[in-house]
């Protein structure tokens, strides 16, 4: 099977074939007319036959070449709408960008996504991790919405209440045995895992349990990573105190347990936020209304 002519020259041919005239054919495919004329002796060569005569100071095509010419004529129209069909297509897909805690996105945002995704088939939702402790930053960064801990109250920002704190200590069912853990102060001298941003976790939470032992935090391990503390809980390395947001699928699913009911309720909590003047953005305004939904 031979192949193709090579695109160029057929742009040229068609449009030529069309005008019957090589300067109107260079003024549409925005060359010169001297493009157009060499276009068309590299398809002439291709089909080693001429395409077109002079007769009269008036361009013909060949018979050949005036058959060749109504078929690619509709070839051309098809691939015109086509691309008009796609590129309409196209211009009504946008993307939304998130950023928010690593953890937050992919334990509790992204299991709802696709429920969004029904409802807005042509939003695509992109999801960007905060390093460490830094804030989203509307102004530097190319961001729709974000998520931010605290009390919902930060200039410039509308501000949506995800869920609060509410922190619960989770481990596997074989450490939990393992240890006769059943009461707040069965955790005390067990190993504790949290992260460094959240330090006062454990403490606030004996606390708030009515445990006030020297050795409760005697062996707790600290790291930077949210999703490392997920990791050594489900590996039964210890204790860690989470959002319970987070580990609810894990729960349920008999990965992780609770092995004392004491729960610490804070008033922070995780808010979704966009700045005031983007909230009227069609993309944006879709999203925040789904999200205050509860679908």
């Amino acid at each position: 099977m031979r192949s193709l002519p090579p695109l160029n020259p057929l742009l040229a041919f068609e449009a030529a074939s069309r005008h019957l005239n090589f300067t109107r054919a260079a003024r549409e495919l925005n060359v010169t007319q001297g493009a157009v004329s060499h276009q068309i002796a590299v398809l002439e060569e291709y089909f080693s036959t001429r395409l077109f005569e002079r007769r009269s100071n008036q361009l013909e095509l060949t018979p050949s070449a005036a058959a060749y010419a109504d078929a690619l004529h509709g070839a051309f129209e098809d691939m015109r709408r086509a691309t008009a069909s796609f590129s309409s297509a196209a211009s009504l897909r946008t993307t939304l960008t998130i950023k928010g805690y690593p953890l937050l996105l992919s334990r509790w945002l992204t299991p709802r996504l696709p429920a969004f995704s029904r409802l807005f088939p042509d939003i695509d939702v992109r999801l960007v991790s905060v390093s460490g402790a830094s804030l989203v930053d509307f102004e530097n960064q190319d961001i729709d919405v974000g998520i931010r801990y605290g009390r919902g109250h930060w200039r410039g920002l509308t501000s949506h209440l995800l869920f609060r704190d509410e922190l619960v200590p989770v481990c596997t069912k074989a450490f939990a045995r393992q240890f006769h853990l059943r009461k707040p102060q069965d955790l005390v001298g067990k190993t504790l895992l949290q992260t460094h941003a959240r330090a006062d976790d454990w403490p606030d939470w004996f606390d708030n349990a009515g445990v006030a032992d020297a050795d409760a935090l005697s062996k707790v391990m600290s790291f930077e990573d949210l999703g490392l503390v997920h990791r050594f809980a489900l590996e039964g390395s210890g204790v860690a105190i989470v959002q319970k947001a987070y580990v609810d699928d894990d729960i349920r699913e008999g990965r992780l347990m609770i092995p004392c009911p004491q729960i610490l309720h804070r008033e922070l909590g995780y808010y979704l936020v966009n700045p005031v003047s983007s909230g009227k953005e069609p993309k944006i305004r879709a999203f925040c209304d789904w999200i205050r939904s509860g679908d």
